[in-house]
């Protein structure tokens, strides 16, 4: 035993100084300690340095606060304070899902299921609101053009509704009437217009990713617009993207909009 361990130390005493450094094998450092210390998201809009051993870290001059609002895009997720964040502070709830940058819309993680548009009086010309202007194109290709909003068209229900002096539950736009959302002002939120939907199915299948990842209900079938055509029919838009009237007492999908 004595002598096997004598040979092994002259071995070791043998070895040359690169050889002996080939077994010290040293740690390599981490992206942070090398300065990538960011996710991306972090350094939007600025130049960047990724780090050579994960992609997903970069350098920048100045990293923007992950919790400060930043600019809204398609797809991002709407707060309870109506901005968006890279990572939402303490307190802030999401309530929806930004679809059209230009109008500053966002549509809500939920929708009502197999509700009617709303009809007291079928074929009777009194179901036509007085206060609600038609959108009586001929051609259903063409109902997108109508350049109603879903806020004026709302609140045109309910005026027409109160009119009438019919029952405002009846219609699918108290859906969205009495829809709250912490501490928003009541009635923030509406049911949208067809050229509202129009733009919100154009981009259906990013929406439902974002409505996905928070936990909310992905568009999969047709939604009632506010936008109505006349007495009988109202404007609906299919899964699809196409446009039609239907029937007010038939069924559809309601899911609100609010604004930013």
């Amino acid at each position: 035993m004595r002598k096997y361990l004598l040979l092994t130390g002259a071995a070791l005493v043998g070895l040359s100084g690169s050889a002996y450094a080939a077994i010290d094998c040293a740690v390599p450092p981490t992206c942070e300690e090398l300065g990538y210390a960011y996710p991306s998201h972090w350094c939007e809009n600025q130049a960047v340095l990724k780090c050579p051993f994960d992609q997903t870290k970069v350098f920048c001059g100045e990293p923007e606060d992950p919790y400060t609002s930043v600019t809204c895009k398609v797809g991002s997720v709407l707060y309870n304070d109506l901005k968006c964040y890279n990572l939402a502070p303490s307190g802030k709830n999401a309530i929806g899902i930004v679809f059209d940058t230009t109008k500053r819309l966002a549509i809500a993680l939920d929708e009502k299921s197999s509700l009617t548009w709303g009809v007291i009086k079928p074929d009777s010309l009194d179901s036509d609101l007085p206060h609600l202007n038609n959108c009586n194109y001929y051609t259903a290709g063409d109902y997108q053009k109508c350049q109603s909003t879903g806020k004026s068209n709302t609140s045109a229900i309910k005026a027409s509704v109160e009119y009438r002096g019919f029952d405002i539950s009846k219609f699918a736009a108290n859906i969205c009437l009495t829809k709250t959302t912490g501490n928003l002002p009541t009635e923030s939120w509406f049911m949208p217009s067809i050229s509202e939907l129009y733009t919100l199915y154009s981009v259906k299948d990013q929406i439902n990713n974002s409505l996905s990842a928070v936990g909310g209900t992905p568009i999969t079938s047709s939604t009632w617009s506010s936008d109505e055509f006349d007495y009988k029919y109202a404007i609906v838009i299919g899964y699809d993207g196409s446009t039609a009237s239907l029937d007010k007492d038939r069924t559809s999908n309601v899911r609100c909009a609010i604004d930013y």
